[in-house]
């Protein structure tokens, strides 16, 4: 078996179903997502009105090696760029 990596990533994007949420994360991820959590919702200062940032954790894992830096790079850049695509959102911090 080969170990697992998780990442956080935090984009602010607008109100929308926990289903369109979750899918627009989930989808870029492809094969290689092994679990998605939805782990902090934010509003308030730093976050426009109307808005808020919602904190995910991304469980990504190979079947036949360990991920590259680089491989979950890119998952993660997919994954971001979907949601900023989608709902005009960027990522905080």
């Amino acid at each position: 078996m080969t170990p697992a990596t998780e990442k956080r990533q935090a984009p602010g994007i607008l109100k929308i179903s926990a289903y369109g949420r979750s899918g627009l994360v989930s989808r870029p991820a492809g094969e290689r997502l092994a679990g998605l959590r939805l782990f902090d919702v934010y509003r308030g200062p730093g976050i426009a009105e109307g808005r808020r940032s919602l904190a995910y954790t991304l469980r990504l894992d190979a079947p036949d090696h360990t991920l590259t830096d680089d491989e979950v790079a890119e998952v993660r850049r997919r994954c971001i760029t979907a949601v900023e695509s989608a709902h005009s959102a960027t990522l905080r911090g």
